[in-house]
């Protein structure tokens, strides 16, 4: 996977977070509020530990 697919994925990833916080603030979505908002807090730590797992495997490549 090179740097654009990671990009584009952890950018896919951010725009599921505001979706599913969107979502949960839908008059329709009563019953599903709570599960929507966990949903969106768990896909936003997923993103953040990729984007913490990228940051560390960059400062531990060796000098070009």
């Amino acid at each position: 996977m090179n740097a654009f697919d990671r990009q584009q994925f952890l950018a896919a990833l951010m725009a599921l977070v505001v979706a599913l916080f969107v979502s949960a603030r839908l008059p329709h979505s009563e019953r599903w509020r709570r599960l929507l908002k966990h949903a969106s807090i768990a896909v936003f730590l997923i993103a953040l530990v990729a984007v913490l797992v990228e940051i560390g495997l960059w400062l531990a490549a060796p000098a070009r």
